[in-house]
């Protein structure tokens, strides 16, 4: 089964899966983007659509060389 959306989760603390806080789908990176900005200090695990390029595993990368702790996933 192939994903068509974006998945995030957002955690208090790393490591504990009791801490999820919430569970968010999007159509696009950029609101997906938005999202983690306005969470700032969580941890995040991110699911990526089958159709993610390169450029939008880069965008990721960079956005945990920001100091955002996250996680990816295929």
């Amino acid at each position: 089964m192939s994903r068509d959306r974006w998945i995030l989760e957002i955690y208090r603390r790393a490591g504990d899966p009791g801490s999820l806080v919430a569970t968010h789908e999007f159509n696009s990176l950029a609101s997906l983007r938005i999202t983690i900005v306005e969470h700032r200090g969580m941890t995040f695990v991110i699911r990526e659509p089958a159709h993610a390029t390169a450029t939008d595993r880069k965008t990721l990368l960079d956005l945990r060389a920001q100091g955002f702790d996250m996680a990816m996933r295929a």
